[in-house]
C-alpha cells in the first residue's frame, strides 16, 4: 500500500477499505496490523482546503490510512453537536480506526461571538478600555469555556460508552494552540498560503483583534488576552480536565514549549500557522499520536 492512503470523503474511504472478504479488504487488514488508521475531525487547523494544515502535515509523516473530516470556522458546539457525534460514532464502529484526533474550540470564543460577549464596547458604544486579565475574567464569568468542555465531553463520553467496550485500545488525541504572535498584524498573503486567503477580512482577519481593539488598552494587551484565552484558558479549562476525567482514553499535545511557534514568521495570520509552521508543528503532534497507538504501530509514525 502507499505511504499514506487518506481521503476527505466517506465514499472514497469505503473504496480504500474494500468490501468485506475481498482481496482489497484482506490487504488492508494485513497492512493495519502494524500501521495505524486515523480519523481527524476538526475545524480549520484540520480541514481548510487547498492548504497543508495540521492534519495533512501530520498524516504525510505517517505510514497508514486516514480520514479527514470537519469544517473550517466551525465551533466545537456545532462540530460536536449530538447528531454529529452519533453519526461519527457509527462511522468509527464501522471502520478499524485506532485514534480519533480532535481539533476544535478556539472558534467558540472568537470573531462575532467575541464581539457579542463585549457588545458594550463595540461601536457606537465607547466604554473605557480594560486590561487583558479584566477582559478574560469577564468572559469567564459569562460562562467561558463551559460549552466547549461540554462539547468535548459529549464526544469522549460517547466513545467511552459505545466504542471502547469492543475496542479497548481505541484512543482520542487533542491539542492546544501554540502561543499566538501576530495579534493585530496583517496576514501574510502569499501563493503558498492561498488556501487561507478566503478567511481574511481587511487583511487582519475577524478573529481576535478586530473585536477586541475596542475593548483592550493596546495590542500588547491583545497578545496577553490571546494567551489567556486561546492558550492557558483552553488548555487549563478544557483539555487538562478532560485528560483526568477520561484518563487512559484522552490525551493531548501541549505546544507551550514549542519554540518555533514563538516567531512571527511561523504564523500566517492571528490564529493560523503557515504551511511551513504546520509542518513543524506536526512533529510534537505526531508524538502524541504515536503515544496513543499500540506499540506495534509506533514505527509507522515520524
Amino acid at each position: 500500500m502507499p505511504q499514506m492512503s487518506w481521503t476527505t470523503r466517506w465514499e472514497s474511504w469505503r473504496e480504500l477499505m474494500g468490501r468485506p472478504r475481498t482481496p482489497q479488504r484482506r490487504r488492508v487488514e494485513a497492512f493495519l496490523q502494524k500501521h495505524p488508521a486515523l480519523l481527524y475531525w476538526g475545524d480549520s487547523w484540520f480541514s481548510t482546503p487547498l492548504y497543508l494544515n495540521l492534519a495533512r502535515q501530520s498524516l504525510l509523516r505517517i505510514t497508514g490510512m486516514a480520514m479527514v473530516v470537519g469544517k473550517p470556522g466551525a465551533t466545537a458546539s456545532d462540530l460536536f453537536a449530538p447528531r454529529n457525534v452519533d453519526s461519527m460514532i457509527d462511522r468509527i464502529n464501522g471502520s478499524p480506526f485506532d485514534v480519533l484526533c480532535l481539533s476544535a474550540g478556539g472558534n467558540d470564543q472568537l470573531s462575532e461571538r467575541l464581539a457579542t460577549s463585549f457588545a458594550a464596547w463595540q461601536p457606537p458604544h465607547a466604554r473605557p478600555k480594560i486590561t487583558a486579565q479584566a477582559a478574560f475574567d469577564l468572559l469567564m464569568q459569562a460562562g467561558g469555556f463551559a460549552p466547549v468542555l461540554a462539547s468535548y465531553t459529549r464526544v469522549l463520553d460517547a466513545v467511552r460508552r459505545k466504542v471502547v467496550p469492543a475496542r479497548p485500545t481505541f484512543r482520542v488525541v487533542g491539542h492546544t494552540y501554540a502561543p499566538l504572535q501576530r495579534i493585530g498584524a496583517a496576514a501574510d498573503l502569499t501563493v503558498e498560503n492561498i488556501g487561507l486567503i478566503a478567511w481574511i477580512k481587511d487583511d487582519i482577519g475577524p478573529w481576535l483583534w478586530k473585536p477586541m481593539q475596542h475593548v483592550l488598552i493596546d495590542v500588547g494587551e491583545g497578545k496577553a488576552f490571546a494567551d489567556l484565552l486561546l492558550f492557558d484558558g483552553f488548555r487549563d479549562q478544557v483539555l487538562e480536565p478532560l485528560s483526568h476525567t477520561f484518563a487512559g482514553l484522552f490525551s493531548y499535545a501541549d505546544f507551550e514549549s514549542f519554540l518555533p511557534a514563538r516567531k512571527p514568521s511561523f504564523w500566517y495570520d492571528e490564529i493560523h500557522p503557515t504551511e511551513a509552521g504546520f509542518a513543524q508543528l506536526a512533529a510534537p503532534f505526531n508524538n502524541a499520536v504515536r503515544s496513543a497507538l499500540p506499540p506495534v504501530k509506533w514505527g509507522a509514525v515520524e
